[in-house]
């Protein structure tokens, strides 16, 4: 597929804590920093 399906197809951990979510991704996965880039686009700072 689309690249929508390749950056929404992601086997990670989410990790919630009191201020904030982390998100840890494989080192193999191939779109890593797509989706990184992409994730930062769409938090607020």
């Amino acid at each position: 597929g689309t690249l929508r399906l390749k950056l929404i197809k992601v086997g990670a951990v989410i990790i919630r804590n009191t201020r904030r979510i982390r998100v840890l991704m494989s080192d193999s996965y191939p779109h890593k920093n797509d989706l990184s880039a992409l994730v930062q686009r769409l938090v607020p700072q």
